[in-house]
């Protein structure tokens, strides 16, 4: 079942986020660290709250917290929720579409007929460089991310006698890790905006999908014709994905894991530091 797993591979192509800041303040206040320095005795703010801007342009909602950890350490606790959106609606597949896709109806109808809800979790500490204490300056990264993914895809399976609507919905549960590099800065006393360059991320991708459809007029040939296309997806893969599907009289199950990679890069978030 290409047009299936296809939408798996496109799902796991997405992410964007947000982060800190840091900078010079006058005597210590409640919600201030007074640390020393080479130019005296200089002040930072602990707790930066972030939104990031870009990912607006994605249908993303993520905001972000950071703590400053020590006088150039921090963590930062990010989450990102998308609501259900068209697979076909992202700037990344309208483009690809665009470009590489004109002439590929089946990957095209898969991307117009699937939806992608998603919850994602990042976990960061980062390690700032620069002379003036707190979370201020060119930065690198290393965090964890959790992904929750809620993708939904209407099939239309052929048996050659009789055509079946097959509605899959399900999750799909990532966790991995990465490394990240860029630079934050405070472009007022309690305005923080925050530049991630470039980063990327590894992990492993669980799926459990499934579609509720009365199969009952299936001969168990076509039921293993559908079985077969569905795990033979991993062989078209290269060997990437390990499919398991079950075809019954009352529809099917998919599970299956996979590799999946994302990319963190060009995002900008504006904060309050306090």
């Amino acid at each position: 079942m290409k047009a299936l797993f296809t939408l798996v591979l496109l799902t796991v192509t997405l992410n964007l986020f947000a982060q800190t800041v840091g900078t010079k303040a006058g005597p210590p206040q409640a919600a201030a660290v007074a640390l020393p320095d080479t130019a005296g005795q200089e002040a930072f703010r602990e707790n930066i709250v972030k939104m990031n801007l870009s990912s607006l342009a994605f249908n993303n909602y993520s905001l972000s917290y950071e703590r400053s950890l020590t006088r150039k350490i921090s963590f930062v606790a990010g989450y990102r929720f998308m609501p259900e959106t068209s697979v076909s609606s992202f700037p990344l597949a309208e483009s690809t579409i665009d470009r590489f896709l004109t002439d590929e109806e089946d990957v095209v109808d898969v991307m117009d007929r699937a939806t992608l809800a998603n919850n994602t979790y990042t976990g960061e500490i980062r390690f700032y460089t620069g002379r003036k204490p707190g979370a201020s300056g060119f930065y690198l990264s290393l965090y964890g991310r959790y992904m929750n993914m809620r993708p939904a895809y209407t099939h239309d399976y052929d048996t050659g006698s009789r055509t079946y609507t097959l509605p899959f919905d399900g999750t799909l549960r990532g966790l991995g890790g990465g490394v990240m590099i860029g630079s934050q800065w405070l472009i007022a006393k309690r305005v923080a905006l925050d530049w991630y360059i470039l980063g990327g991320h590894y992990g492993k991708l669980k799926g459990n999908l499934s579609a509720t459809a009365d199969l009952s007029t299936m001969t168990e040939t076509e039921k293993r014709g559908l079985q077969e296309d569905i795990e033979l997806a991993n062989n078209k893969l290269n060997g990437n994905v390990d499919v398991e599907a079950t075809v019954t009289d009352r529809g099917v199950d998919v599970k299956g894991t996979a590799p999946f990679a994302g990319i963190r890069g060009l995002g900008l978030s504006l904060g309050i530091a306090f």
